[in-house]
């Protein structure tokens, strides 16, 4: 990950770490429950924790969500049994974790809400979503107007499925018509893996052929659409594609040059450190009321390069 980035990421631990040390976390186990660890953000963010976690002489147990709600109420629900110090949640849905916050709070266990947030919980450690997309949003339609003329249909990969980001969907829908108000989002569809983003953008270009842009809520789902574009026979070097999370398969695209353009770094690992702090801060002090947003940063074919 680039210097600048690890630089601005490391505010976030700042933030959250002035209470933790080796000897406050003695002895401690956590639990964390994750969205999907399929998705390489999750990956990321869950290898920032256990660091952080290893450090501290934290025992933490990791719990893949794989994308079903029912799996997280469950594994909170062991995390009680085991009377945790922490339980740490990327929430699938959220409303089906609700009813859980009034228990772990009975059993005196502060949770964490980590990358999106569940009402009730001591402290959360995430982004503005809107932002987020508008960030990718923008450089999608500065693209556009810098080497199309202004003009291109786009296909958007959203992903409906999880409320919080259903925001960072529209967040870049606003940002291209910003920039490029001629554009034209000609296609909307769930895809956050790269099995979804390849079936999408199948599906996108039988609809759609004249599709010269794909933008979507994170990269997993655009690296589907990147490879399956690769096999079509398509015109690559027509098509701009923009993610985000800045993982290391889509910056090694980046470098490759072609059809990969852009991604927003939220340097994961860093966040992941920074949620263990949080949870640690929230145990010596008690609930942290105002979210702890993670740092953006765009990141270019042009700032790889020159990092």
């Amino acid at each position: 990950m680039m210097l600048k980035t690890l630089a601005k990421a490391a505010a976030i631990a700042l933030a959250t770490s002035a209470l933790a040390g080796p000897l406050a976390a003695q002895d401690r186990k956590m639990g964390y429950t994750a969205i999907d660890l399929t998705n390489p953000y999750f990956i990321a963010l869950t290898d920032g924790m256990k660091q952080r976690a290893d450090e501290l002489g934290i025992a933490l147990t990791i719990h893949d969500g794989k994308s079903d709600p029912a799996s997280q109420v469950s594994a909170i629900e062991n995390f009680i049994v085991q009377q945790m110090d922490a339980i740490l949640v990327s929430p699938i849905d959220p409303r089906a974790l609700e009813p859980l916050v009034d228990q772990v709070k009975m059993n005196s266990i502060p949770m964490i809400s980590v990358a999106q947030g569940v009402p009730g919980s001591d402290a959360f450690l995430g982004l503005d979503e809107r932002e987020y997309g508008l960030s990718i949003g923008r450089i999608a339609g500065q693209y556009i107007v810098d080497n199309m003329g202004g003009q291109a249909e786009v296909a958007i990969l959203t992903y409906p499925e999880l409320a919080p980001v259903i925001l960072r969907g529209e967040g870049i829908r606003d940002g291209i018509l910003e920039i490029a108000p001629e554009a034209k989002v000609v296609a909307e569809q769930s895809a956050a893996t790269p099995e979804t983003g390849a079936a999408a953008i199948e599906a996108i270009m039988q609809a759609h052929p004249n599709v010269r842009v794909v933008a979507g809520i994170n990269d997993a789902g655009v690296l589907g659409a990147y490879e399956a574009l690769a096999g079509m026979g398509v015109p690559t070097e027509e098509f701009a594609l923009f993610g985000l999370d800045a993982t290391p398969e889509a910056l090694a695209r980046m470098r490759d040059g072609g059809m990969y353009k852009a991604t927003v770094d939220i340097a994961p690992v860093e966040a992941g450190k920074s949620a263990i702090d949080l949870a640690i801060r929230v145990i010596e002090s008690g609930p942290v009321a105002d979210m702890i947003v993670q740092d953006m940063v765009p990141v270019t074919a042009e700032t790889l390069s020159a990092n």
